[in-house]
């Protein structure tokens, strides 16, 4: 079965289109794209209004670069409009992102959803039995996945995550031939069945993961590999509403869905760059909830659009980091002012410092160091505030001096 599933395609013709018929078709988008925000977003419209433009000014992708870029930090504190098009109220779900930010989501057609490219082209398959470790409550991942991986043709076992002893016993006592979930959280997995005296590769079923959320190192994808005897795969994506860019069997960069225009651009001045040169990633997409037009949600990438070797024709994206200091710890997004923040009601602390690193498992480390008086009793205080906010615990550690203070650095490997 694991051969069968480096081949073929979801949906061939789509898939492997020329670029002219690519632009072609995401010219017609743009189209829709633009009338839709202008009509429906009061950000949307005020952007093209100062840059006056109407509608009809944009034909295509060529015009696109006309409209200003807007950047993830300014929806920050916007509450229902902000770049939505429909009230809360008349969402299906609500989910929840870290600031906080608020997202609208609502029923779309299963088939469409690119999701199911995404699946064939990691190698899974109709009729796989998937652990989807993703969390269901605030954030998106659980059910998207959930929904998407049963319109494909999957069962899934709506696993979410902790419970490693639990997800041990499903592994070894179920067929389940895929995962999906955190590439740290695969290892936390293996590591507890190696405690349990399970070995994953001869009493697991698994062929094929899908890990995202977190960076992937090529050490770890190795390491996990050759654990689970199975293919690991990663996609790109965000709750802000990118569609999913993909690896393949190849592993060789991250295939750009057609749904979604994808530009790479200077994060001063918004201009697009090109292929090979890396800057912002700035998507256009269509959602009647929350569309996206020229959106930079703050992450460094480039891209290259020369054909994989798999047959697909989409341009691939290569991730390169964050443009900011806000960066994904254990799936979820930190930023420095959220922690500035939290410490204002802590004025005996004079400054911080947050470090992201990797233990010695290869698993995600959150420390904040402090300066000033702080206490046992306050350092846990500030971990519930930090926790409260950003729905991770951090370690607080007081230190005498810090010499670069107020700010967020990831000392983990790309």
């Amino acid at each position: 079965m694991k051969e069968q599933r480096r081949h073929g395609f979801h949906d061939e013709a789509a898939e492997t289109m020329s670029p002219n018929e690519r632009r072609a078709m995401q010219d017609g988008m743009v189209r829709g794209i633009v009338e839709y925000c202008y009509n429906g977003s009061s950000t949307y419209k005020a952007k093209l209004d100062e840059a006056g433009l109407t509608p009809a000014d944009v034909t295509g992708v060529s015009d696109l670069p006309k409209i200003p870029v807007t950047r993830k930090a300014e929806t920050q504190d916007m509450k229902f409009e902000g770049i939505m098009t429909v009230p809360y109220n008349q969402a299906r779900r609500i989910f929840v992102s870290p600031g906080p930010q608020f997202y609208a989501y609502g029923p779309i057609p299963q088939k469409m959803n690119p999701l199911l490219r995404v699946y064939h082209a990691i190698g899974f398959r109709p009729g796989d039995i998937i652990l989807n470790t993703f969390t269901y409550h605030f954030t998106p991942a659980g059910i998207n996945f959930d929904e998407s991986l049963g319109e494909f043709g999957c069962a899934v076992v709506p696993a979410g995550p902790g419970n490693t002893d639990l997800q041990v016993d499903v592994l070894r006592k179920l067929e389940v031939t895929g995962y999906v979930g955190t590439p740290s959280f695969l290892k936390i997995i293996a590591e507890k069945a190696l405690d349990l005296g399970v070995k994953p590769k001869e009493d697991f079923s698994l062929e094929c993961a899908l890990t995202t959320a977190e960076p992937l190192p090529e050490e770890l994808r190795a390491e996990l590999e050759d654990t689970y005897g199975c293919i690991v795969r990663q996609l790109y994506g965000s709750a802000d509403g990118l569609l999913p860019c993909y690896e393949c069997w190849a592993a060789d960069g991250m295939h750009v869905p057609d749904l979604m225009i994808l530009e790479i651009t200077d994060p001063e001045t918004g201009n697009p760059l090109p292929p090979g040169e890396p800057g912002a990633v700035t998507a256009t997409v269509m959602n009647p909830y929350r569309p996206l037009l020229r959106f930079n949600n703050g992450d460094k990438a480039m891209i290259t659009e020369e054909t994989c070797i798999c047959g697909r024709t989409a341009p691939r994206l290569y991730f390169k980091g964050r443009i900011d200091e806000s960066t994904k710890v254990r799936g979820m997004f930190v930023y420095p002012e959220q922690i500035a923040e939290t410490l204002k009601s802590f004025p005996t602390v004079t400054a911080w410092c947050a470090i992201i690193d990797h233990d010695q498992g290869g698993r995600d480390t959150f420390t904040i160091e402090v300066v000033g008086e702080a206490d046992a009793a306050t350092r846990n205080a500030i971990a519930e505030g930090i926790r409260g906010l950003v729905r991770l615990r951090a370690e607080i550690a007081h230190v005498k001096t810090i010499d670069d203070p107020g700010r967020l650095i990831d000392k983990r490997p790309v």
